[in-house]
């Protein structure tokens, strides 16, 4: 006989984004992100509580909620395979009722930004993945929604077409106060878009707060890498002490994780340069992917205040 568990795939989540926000909606793989997503664009209706998305029911009032949101899921496309990308555009127009005029002044502003001008003759099942991941983002914006969701928008997307499109993002919510919920594995797009970030782990939220907030709150370890004309194993043992992390030796190399509450750079600095002369060493802030990678480990559900 089989056996079935029910999972909960979010779990009494609650949070508000106000218009114009970036916000970053981050965690590890199933932890609710896209089911989070697919619930305020209206796919998936929740067993219980209450969603609004500018006002209204997305499951509800679909038609309406769709009218207002743009979409860019990862790899899953809203363009036709088989046409080129200039007629799903227009099909777009079609189905959202835009302009003409302001149809055509999108797509120069999007076509010239993200460099779609090559791709456009193009049927999409032709396109490489980031060719193709550059036109969804495109579609997304052409009806100038008051909020877009975006799930994984740089996958597969090279760094300069990554940089582009987080400068096309920046310049919509600048200019139109278009509110942005962005998930990413990719943390360098976290970093650089988003004012807030929301972590969920379990289907619950960790933490929500400003991404400034959270660096002071999380932030206060520093990476140390020593380099000497030494193994670096031999380094170990005079760093082997609380609040000191993740020593790594690589030949002439140490790296570790330290707590700037706990030790200075200088004290550690001078504790290596007794064992031998130092010929380089970096220091680093940390990222706001280690950061988070703490946060999940801590696994502080229920203790974190901001």
């Amino acid at each position: 006989m089989p056996t079935w568990q029910n999972i909960q795939a979010v779990d009494g989540i609650d949070f508000n984004i106000d218009a114009g926000e970036v916000v970053g909606y981050v965690g590890p793989n199933g932890s609710g992100k896209s089911t989070t997503v697919k619930m305020l664009t209206g796919i998936l209706k929740p067993t219980g509580g209450v969603i609004t998305v500018a006002g209204r029911s997305p499951t509800r009032d679909r038609v309406r909620n769709n009218r207002e949101i743009g979409v860019v899921f990862g790899q899953r496309s809203s363009l036709w395979w088989d046409v080129p990308i200039i007629e799903s555009y227009r099909l777009l127009r079609v189905l959202y009722d835009i302009p003409q005029k302001r149809f055509d002044e999108n797509l120069a502003m999007l076509t010239e930004a993200i460099g779609l001008r090559d791709l456009l003759p193009i049927p999409e099942r032709q396109l490489s993945l980031g060719q193709k991941m550059r036109c969804n983002v495109a579609a997304a914006l052409l009806h100038d929604p008051k909020i877009v969701f975006m799930d994984e928008p740089t996958v597969g997307i090279d760094s300069s077409a990554k940089s582009d499109i987080r400068q096309l993002i920046h310049r919509i919510n600048a200019e139109r106060q278009t509110t942005f919920i962005i998930t990413s594995h990719d943390f360098q797009d976290i970093e650089a878009l988003c004012q807030r970030i929301i972590v969920i782990n379990k289907g619950r939220i960790v933490i929500d707060a400003p991404i400034e907030n959270i660096r002071a709150l999380f932030g206060r370890i520093r990476t140390l890498r020593f380099e000497l004309p030494v193994s670096g194993e031999s380094l170990k043992p005079a760093f082997m002490m609380d609040g000191i992390e993740n020593i790594i030796a690589d030949g002439n190399t140490l790296t570790f994780d330290f707590e700037t509450a706990k030790y200075k750079a200088p004290g550690l600095i001078e504790i290596a340069s007794h064992i031998g002369n130092i010929v380089d060493i970096s220091i680093r802030e940390p990222t706001i992917e280690s950061i988070i990678e703490r946060i999940l480990k801590s696994d502080m559900e229920r203790e974190i205040t901001i």
